[in-house]
């Protein structure tokens, strides 16, 4: 009987320390539903930290295809609850929106939240390399992994195709 116990609770500490990690956490786009090319959009996503370890999300990076542009000053400011520091928001070189942990902390999305965060972007004139992706990381608590990423595909709104005559009638 007494092996029996031990077994049981060998087990039942395996599979807790099994589902201890950010596997279920994402980002969703939330809008727009379509892009144009060389139009600017606000891009609103989602996140959720789905940890039930108590593994917090320091770290939101968002990354466009090149030669779209992240307008600067444009990034929202984020506060999940009142009270809580922050994501600091940082426009790096480049086409990645990041809203960073820098106050120190172990991070600013706890276990079963959710957030939303935006960015202005102005698409390229030339559309390639349509997917966004995305990547969560962690404060290292708790079970790996400590980063979850993805990506999403933009649905692209067809372009007008200007015959000769439509170009010539815009200069009479």
């Amino acid at each position: 009987m007494r092996n029996l116990l031990i077994v049981v609770l060998v087990l039942s500490v395996a599979v807790s320390a099994g589902a201890r990690n950010m596997e279920g956490s994402y980002v969703e786009m939330l809008s727009p539903a379509s892009i144009a090319p060389g139009e600017t959009f606000l891009f609103e996503f989602g996140v959720y930290n789905a940890s039930l370890d108590s593994e917090w999300l320091t770290d939101v990076l968002i990354t466009f295809p090149d030669g779209w542009v992240i307008n600067e000053g444009s990034m929202s400011y984020v506060e999940v609850a009142a009270g809580r520091p922050s994501w600091d928001m940082m426009v790096p070189d480049g086409p990645t929106a990041m809203w960073l942990d820098n106050d120190g902390g172990y991070g600013e999305l706890y276990g079963d939240e959710y957030t939303t965060v935006s960015v202005e972007v102005t698409v390229s004139d030339v559309l390639y390399g349509i997917p966004i992706y995305w990547c969560l990381k962690g404060d290292i608590w708790g079970e790996p992994p400590h980063e979850v990423c993805g990506c999403f595909e933009i649905e692209v709104s067809p372009v007008e195709e200007q015959s000769w005559t439509n170009i010539k009638a815009m200069f009479r």
